[in-house]
């Protein structure tokens, strides 16, 4: 077998199959085996000068690893990253490449955006050959296709899985930011309903909530509020009104659902009613079908602990 054979399938396991014309020479294929190689049905081209092996099935993560080996200043962008970076609420299915103004075109099946800002911060280079742009560039990005409620729920994500911070955000934001720029005013909106200083929320069924909590007009909650119990340990609340001891819980499936954690729940409510503190509970069947019911109720504890007071 010759070397380059092993050299070539080596990079196919660690490049979703697919590999270009000037990666083959360098690993030793001269251009004529390249040409055997398509003959015989070995290498399909998959764009100008990039392949795809046979031996590894069409997927979209090949078309994707095609376009960054074709134009090396091309990245996955927009919601094609979101969905790479697992961000919530994206239904845009379409593939979303950014490259620098005057880049050769992609062809079909891209959609190619050009912009004359991309900084090096903007892009994440992967092990597979694949480039990203950066979670909060990708979120500004995507601002207006996502929408402003999904925004939201997005900045909350990447914020409480630590992708980037808050600062970086806004520093992304400072940086690309332009009337004319699609995702200005999207972002801008994100940003200026979220204060700084505010907790990240973790679910989706938070951030929902909290949307919920603030068309209602309720006084702005602390998501993540701290109870300290008679014993000292401190539990947290996903939010609370610290003023008027009232805390709300989101009962997420993932977290939840079983015997024991409802127990473990009960007994929380339990220990923070000691020390003075009302736990409301909303499950994911009352955020799908009748949160702002669960919300009132909130609204009707505060009213009733703020005449107490």
């Amino acid at each position: 077998m010759p070397i380059w054979r092993s050299r070539v399938d080596d990079w196919f396991r660690t490049h979703h199959g697919v590999i270009s014309l000037p990666q083959l020479r360098l690993l030793g294929c001269s251009p004529s085996t390249v040409q055997r190689m398509v003959a015989r049905g070995e290498l399909t081209p998959l764009l100008p000068g990039v392949f795809r092996s046979a031996q590894w099935p069409e997927s979209e993560m090949q078309w994707l690893a095609a376009a960054c080996a074709r134009n090396p200043l091309a990245a996955v962008a927009f919601t094609t990253a979101c969905r790479e970076w697992h961000y919530r609420r994206v239904d845009d299915l379409r593939l979303h490449l950014l490259v620098p103004h005057g880049s050769t075109p992609l062809m079909e099946p891209f959609v190619v955006h050009r912009c004359r800002r991309i900084d090096p911060v903007d892009i994440v280079e992967r092990e597979d050959g694949i480039r990203l742009t950066s979670p909060p560039r990708t979120l500004f990005d995507s601002a207006d296709l996502l929408g402003l409620a999904a925004s939201r729920s997005v900045l909350e994500q990447i914020l409480n899985e630590r992708m980037c911070t808050i600062d970086t955000v806004v520093d992304t934001f400072v940086r690309l930011g332009h009337p004319n720029r699609p995702g200005t005013q999207t972002m801008r909106a994100v940003l200026g309903s979220r204060p700084k200083w505010r907790r990240a929320l973790q679910s989706d069924l938070e951030f929902r909530v909290l949307e919920m909590i603030e068309r209602m007009g309720l006084p702005t909650p602390l998501p993540q509020c701290p109870v300290q119990l008679l014993d000292g340990r401190i539990i947290h609340l996903d939010f609370g009104w610290p003023e008027w001891r009232v805390g709300l819980e989101i009962d997420d499936p993932a977290w939840h659902d079983g015997v024991q954690e409802r127990h473990s729940d009960m007994g929380r409510d339990r220990k923070a009613a000691v020390v003075g503190w009302q736990v409301l509970r909303a499950s994911k069947i009352d955020v799908d079908g009748a949160l702002a019911d669960a919300v009132d109720d909130v609204a009707s504890v505060i009213r009733r602990r703020r005449l107490a007071a």
